[in-house]
C-alpha cells in the first residue's frame, strides 16, 4: 500500500495517478481495464489442464465432479466449513472466521513471537530489544497500557494499541513506545497430542492432557492463539495465493497446502486413486487458480488451530465421514444452501432444526459430488514412509477417509467461491460517475488505458456531509480522490497512493486478480539509493533524466506481497519465510533460480525476463542484467525485496474487519491510515549508539542475509513509496470514510451467500476446571444461525461499520452488547 495524501484538498475528485500503469494494471484485477464496471466480481476459476498442455478443463470436464456435482460440492463445502465437530476440540473453521469471514474478539487473542528469527520468542508483552539492540524504558512484560497478557483471560484495551508504537505517531522517527513480536489473533485448539478419534456423537478428539506452559487461565490450560491476525475469508476467491505469507500454493495437488512442493518433497502425500486396470494406486491431483483449496487442507490439521498436533486427514475422514452434518448446530429454515428455496430444490434441514437429514450424511455428499472413482475402491490401505501402498485389513483406512482431504479442500474451495462482496455503497457511486480513463501524465489526447479514472461527477455539495451520486458524501468523495492521488511526487516518479498496492476499482488488492485477466506473480521494483553500495551496481541505472539526482535500483519481490515497514523484519519473515521442504515460499526465489539455469520444484511460470510484459513496474525500474539479450542471470547480485513481505489484503469491508495488519497490530482505521502518512515505522535504528544504524526492514546485503543482521549494513526491503507525506486531520478521516463506503450491506447482516448456521463462539476461558479434564472451561456464546435474508438491523448481530475494534456492538456475536444499526 503507498500513501493517501492530497496536496490541495480542496480540488474535486481529480485525475487519479497511482504507480501502476496500464500494463501492470491488466494483471491486477481492474474492472475499467475490460470496461466492466465495478462490482459483479468474478473469482478466477480452478482448472486443469487437458493432455495438450492448453485446454483448460473444468473439474467436471477433468472427472473430479461428477457432471452435476458441483451444487453438491457447495453443500458439502458449507457444512465442512461451518461444522464445529470436524476439529479435535470443537474448532471449525467458522470458529475463526465469523464476523465479515474474520474475528473481532478480544480475549484469549495474544500470541507471542512463535514466528521470530533467529529463534522464537514464547514470553508475551514488550521486549527489551530487538535485533540485539537494546529498547531503554522498555515495559518489558507488559501491554502499552500496562496489562500482563500472560493470562489468556486477559481482554485487550483501547490503550494497548497499535501494539508496536512511537512516541509520536506523526514522526516515523520518533523513539519506540513499546516493541513487541506478539501478536493480536485467535484462539483454536489446546496443546496437545493426538491419540484418536472418537466417532459416533463425541465432540473432541482422544488426545493427551493440555498443556498450560504457554496459554492458560489461572492454573489450567487454555486454547492457543496462532500466531498471525485472522484474514477475512471474504473475497479471498481472488488471491492467487492465500496466507499471508502466501504459502497456500496456486496449484492444488488433492493432499496439502503446497503444491507440487508437496508431490516433491513427501512421498507419503499422494491419493489412492484407481489405475488404468481399476487397481488401487497413488496420484494426486494438479488443480489450478485453486489457492483456496490448498489453504483449506492447513487448519483441519494445525495443532495451534483445529487439531491436536498429530491427527492426519484420514482420521478426520474416519471421524467425520459417518456423521450427520452440522448436527449439534442449528440451521434456519431459510439458509440459502440448506434450506428453501435453494439451488438444488431440496430441503437438506434435518426436522429437528439442527444440521441436515440423516440421508445426507458427508459420506453421501461426497459420493453425490465427487467421481466414483476417488470413493469406491474396496478394501483398507496405509501408504508407507517410503511412498508405497499396501493393503491393511485391520490397521489401514479405505480409500474415501484417505482422500478426505481432496474433498474437503476442492469443496470448501467452491464453497468459498461464492462468497463475493461487491455490492457495496462506493460500487453503486462509482458506476453513477461514468469513470472516464486517462494516462499517468494526464494528456488525455494519448490513449494510454489505466486503472485511475477520471471522475466526472465533481459537482460536489458545499455540505460535508450532504448526499452526493449514489449516497456519497463531500467527504467520502474526497476520500475517493486521495485514496487514488497522492500527494507530492516521489523524485519525478510518481505520487504515492493507497491504490499502487490497493488496486481499484473492482478487487482492491495487487495480489488478487479476476477470470480472465493474466497474473504475472513476479515484479521488479524500483528502490532509490542516494548511495548504492558495490553489491548493488548490478542492479541499478546511472543518473538519468527521471531521477537526475538519485540512481534506481531494482529487485524482485512476489506481486501483491509487500514490507511496508511495520516492524522489524525479523519479527516475522512473512513471505521470506520457508516450507516444510527448506524452499523458499517466494515465487520471485523461484524465479531467480530458473532465470539462472537452476531446477526448482516450484516452477513460477514466467519464461523470458526479458520479454515478460508486466515483470517490470513501470516509472523508471531498470530492467534485469542482461536483457534485452538475455541469458542466464547471476542471481546472487540480484536485490531480494522478499523478506518481510505479507499479501496485501483486500480493503472491501474493511470497516468490518478490525484489528489491522498481518499481526493484528492496530485496533482502528484512524491508525492505520496515520501509519501510512509517516510512512510507516521507525526505521533508523541508532536507539542508543550511532554505530546501530539503517532499517529495521533487518536484511543485510541483496536481502539474502539471516537474522539478526549485524550493524551498520542492513536491507532495504521496505517498499518504496512507503514515505512521510505529512497528511492532515481532514485528508486522513476523508481516506477512512472512503474506506467504510466498500462495505457490503450482505456482509455486514450476513445475508445470502453469506448467511450460515449457529456457531457456539469461544469467548473469555474460565479460571475453573469443572470436568476436570485439566483445561480451562469454555465460555461459549451460541451465535445465532441466520437465513438468506439475514440478521435484522434492530438485532444488535450486523457488525457495525466503524473500523474500530472497540466500537459499541462490535463484540455482539461473541456475547458482547448488542447494537442496533443505525
Amino acid at each position: 500500500m503507498n500513501n493517501c495524501i492530497f496536496p490541495q484538498h480542496d480540488l474535486p475528485v481529480s485525475r487519479c495517478v497511482g504507480r501502476k500503469t496500464a500494463a501492470m494494471l491488466l494483471v491486477a484485477g481492474s474492472a475499467l481495464l475490460s470496461g466492466s464496471p465495478a462490482g459483479a466480481l468474478t473469482p478466477p476459476q480452478p482448472y486443469v489442464l487437458a493432455a495438450d498442455g492448453v485446454t483448460r478443463l473444468t473439474l467436471e470436464q477433468a472427472g473430479i465432479l461428477k457432471p452435476d456435482g458441483r451444487k453438491w460440492a457447495i453443500v458439502l463445502g458449507k457444512a465442512l466449513f461451518w461444522d464445529q465437530a470436524v476439529g479435535s476440540d470443537g474448532q471449525g473453521c467458522a470458529s475463526c472466521h465469523f464476523v465479515g469471514g474474520a474475528d473481532l474478539r478480544t480475549v484469549n487473542t495474544f500470541s507471542p513471537g512463535f514466528l521470530k528469527l533467529p529463534q522464537e520468542d514464547t514470553k508475551f508483552g514488550a521486549i527489551k530489544n530487538f535485533d540485539g539492540e537494546p529498547l531503554p524504558g522498555a515495559l518489558v512484560g507488559r501491554t502499552k497500557s500496562g496489562g500482563y497478557p500472560i493470562d489468556s483471560a486477559y481482554e485487550l484495551k483501547p490503550g494497548d494499541f497499535p501494539i508496536y508504537s512511537l512516541t509520536d505517531y506523526k514522526n516515523r522517527n520518533s523513539p519506540i513506545e513499546i516493541a513487541t513480536d506478539d501478536a493480536v489473533s485467535s484462539q483454536g485448539s489446546f496443546d496437545s497430542t493426538f491419540f484418536r478419534v472418537r466417532r459416533f456423537g463425541f465432540l473432541r478428539d482422544r488426545c493427551s492432557q493440555a498443556s498450560g506452559d504457554i496459554f492458560h487461565a489461572g492454573k489450567f490450560a487454555a486454547r492457543q492463539v496462532e500466531p498471525r491476525n485472522t484474514p477475512t475469508i471474504v473475497n479471498a476467491a481472488f488471491n492467487l495465493f492465500n496466507f499471508w505469507d502466501g504459502r497456500a500454493n496456486r496449484q492444488f495437488n488433492g493432499v496439502g497446502v503446497f503444491g507440487l512442493r508437496d508431490i516433491a518433497g513427501d512421498p507419503k502425500k499422494r491419493l489412492i486413486v484407481p489405475d488404468a486396470s481399476g487397481n488401487p494406486s497413488l496420484g494426486h491431483l494438479k488443480v489450478n487458480n485453486a489457492s483456496l483449496a490448498s489453504q483449506a487442507v492447513g487448519p483441519p490439521l494445525s495443532e495451534k488451530e483445529m487439531s491436536c498436533e498429530g491427527r492426519t486427514f484420514a482420521d478426520v475422514g474416519r471421524k467425520t465421514l459417518l456423521r450427520r452434518p452440522l448436527a449439534l448446530q442449528k440451521v434456519h429454515s431459510q439458509d440459502s444452501v440448506f434450506g428453501v428455496p435453494n439451488a438444488l430444490g431440496v430441503n437438506l434441514r434435518h426436522a429437528s432444526g439442527r444440521g441436515l437429514k440423516e440421508e445426507y450424511r458427508y459420506h453421501e455428499l461426497i459420493k453425490k459430488a465427487f467421481d466414483g472413482k476417488y470413493w469406491n475402491l474396496n478394501g483398507r490401505f496405509v501408504i508407507t514412509d517410503a511412498g508405497t501402498l499396501q493393503r491393511a485389513p485391520l490397521l489401514g483406512y479405505t480409500q474415501m477417509e484417505l482422500n478426505f482431504s481432496m474433498y474437503w479442500g476442492i469443496a470448501i474451495m467452491l464453497y468459498e467461491q461464492t462468497l463475493v462482496s461487491d455490492q457495496s455503497r462506493f460500487d453503486t457511486w462509482f458506476a453513477s460517475c461514468n469513470p472516464l480513463v486517462t494516462n499517468p501524465l494526464g494528456n488525455t489526447s494519448q490513449a494510454v488505458p489505466i486503472a485511475n479514472p477520471v471522475v466526472t461527477c465533481r459537482n460536489l455539495p458545499a455540505e460535508p456531509n450532504a448526499p452526493e451520486h449514489g449516497g456519497f458524501t463531500a467527504q467520502e468523495a474526497l476520500g475517493f480522490g486521495l485514496f487514488n492521488n497522492g500527494g507530492v511526487g516521489i523524485r519525478n516518479l510518481g505520487n504515492p497512493a493507497c491504490n499502487g498496492c490497493h488496486v481499484g476499482p473492482a478487487v482492491f488488492s495487487e495480489a488478487q486478480f479476476q477470470e480472465g485477466q493474466n497474473f504475472v506473480p513476479v515484479e521488479r521494483s524500483r528502490i532509490d539509493l542516494a548511495s548504492p553500495a558495490p553489491e548493488f551496481a548490478g542492479n541499478c541505472t546511472l543518473p538519468n533524466a527521471i531521477t537526475p539526482d538519485v540512481p534506481v535500483c531494482g529487485g524482485v519481490h512476489d506481486r501483491g506481497f509487500f514490507n511496508i515497514g511495520t516492524r522489524p523484519t525479523s519479527f516475522d519473515p512473512g513471505n521470506g519465510g520457508t516450507d516444510p521442504y527448506g524452499n523458499s515460499l517466494s515465487v520471485s526465489r523461484m524465479f531467480l533460480a530458473e532465470q539462472a539455469g537452476q531446477a526448482v520444484v516450484d516452477p513460477s511460470g514466467i519464461g523470458n525476463r526479458c520479454a515478460t510484459p508486466t515483470l517490470i513496474e513501470a516509472g523508471g525500474t531498470p530492467q534485469f542484467p542482461g536483457c534485452p539479450s538475455g541469458g542466464p542471470l547471476d542471481k546472487s547480485k540480484e536485490l531480494e525485496l522478499v523478506d518481510g513481505t505479507f499479501k496485501t489484503p483486500t480493503i472491501r469491508n474493511v470497516g468490518l474487519t478490525p484489528p489491522y495488519f498481518h499481526f493484528g497490530g492496530y485496533s482502528n482505521l484512524r491508525d492505520v491510515v496515520r501509519f501510512y502518512a509517516r510512512g510507516g515505522s521507525r526505521r533508523d535504528k541508532s536507539l542508543i549508539s550511532g554505530s546501530y544504524t539503517g532499517d529495521t526492514s533487518g536484511t543485510g546485503p541483496l536481502g539474502k542475509s539471516t537474522f539478526p543482521v549485524a550493524p551498520p549494513t542492513f536491507g532495504i526491503n521496505v517498499d518504496f513509496f512507503i514515505r512521510d507525506i505529512k497528511s492532515t486531520d481532514e485528508q486522513i478521516d476523508a481516506i477512512v470514510a472512503f474506506m467504510l463506503t466498500l462495505t457490503d450491506r450482505r456482509v455486514q447482516c450476513d445475508s445470502a451467500p453469506f448467511d450460515h448456521p449457529s456457531l457456539f463462539v469461544a469467548s473469555a476461558p474460565r479460571k475453573t476446571d469443572v470436568n476436570k479434564d485439566g483445561r480451562a472451561d469454555d465460555n461459549f456464546f451460541e451465535m445465532p444461525e441466520v437465513g438468506a435474508s439475514g440478521y435484522d438491523a434492530g438485532s444488535g448481530f450486523c457488525v457495525p461499520n466503524k473500523g474500530d475494534l472497540f466500537a459499541p456492538g462490535m463484540q455482539a456475536r461473541s456475547g458482547g452488547p448488542r447494537v442496533p444499526l443505525d
